[in-house]
Parts: structure tokens; C-alpha cells; sequence
């Protein structure tokens, strides 16, 4: 689970200075990513937590809760950050290992990217195990 800033974004320190934290990851428009290719617009990644499926309920939920108060403390310098130039989003990931199933959000943490005005963004990869 990460908080995900993209677009026209501020200069990184600047950035770090307005939410009073620093990213995980960040690049800059234009910077070269690879051989073939070019950061197209800017990012800036905070991670918030990783859990997986041998994580016990107890602990995803500790996560969520650790997740929300974070978002929370940043949620007014999110809010007023100008949406017309950049996305700011709770991004998920998630790995499911069969063709049924789900993910769940406390509270907490739908109230708090809510404060902060954060869209939820949710990417599921499924892995069956007669995946070829």
C-alpha cells in the first residue's frame, strides 16, 4: 500500500518540505528510466505498509491503522495540494492465488483518504495455480 502523487508536482524537496516527509521513490519528467524509456510525468511514492497472505488479521489490521494515521497527519498539505496539475491516490496492490476473493479497508483508513481527498486506486494480479 503506498500514497502515490503524479503529475506537475512541485521540486522534490519543495514537496518533501509541504508534506514534512520524504518519499520512498520519486522521479522527475524526463528523467531516463531506461534505455527506451522516459519518465513521462512526475511521481513521488511514499510506501505505508506490506503485508501478504501469511500476515494474520491482527497485523493487516495494525498496518491499516499505522496507514491511516500517516495519511491523516498529511491529509490538509494533500487536500490543498493544486489537483488540476497532479493525482494524488491510495494505491493497493495485491496477488490473489485463486479466482474468488477480495480485499478489505478499515474505517480508519477510507476516512482518512478521505480527508486527505485521495482517489483509491486498486491493482489485483490473480496467479491460479494451473496458470501456464
Amino acid at each position: 500500500m503506498s500514497l502515490r502523487l503524479g503529475g506537475i508536482l512541485p521540486p522534490q524537496d519543495k514537496l518533501t518540505q509541504i508534506l514534512g516527509i520524504a518519499p520512498t521513490k520519486a522521479r522527475r519528467r524526463g528523467e531516463r528510466i531506461s534505455s527506451k524509456r522516459v519518465q513521462p510525468a512526475d511521481i513521488w511514492i511514499l510506501d505505508l505498509a506490506k503485508f501478504d497472505t501469511d500476515s494474520t488479521p491482527q497485523e493487516i489490521d495494525k498496518h491499516m491503522l499505522q496507514s491511516a494515521v500517516i495519511i491523516q497527519q498529511l491529509a490538509p498539505s494533500l487536500a490543498a495540494l493544486d489537483r488540476t496539475k497532479c493525482n494524488t491516490d491510495l494505491y493497493v496492490s495485491t496477488v490473489r492465488e485463486e479466482d474468488q476473493g477480495g480485499l478489505s479497508f478499515s474505517p480508519e483508513l477510507v476516512a482518512a483518504a478521505a480527508a486527505a481527498k485521495l482517489s483509491i486506486q486498486i491493482s489485483i494480479l490473480v496467479m491460479l495455480d494451473d496458470y501456464d
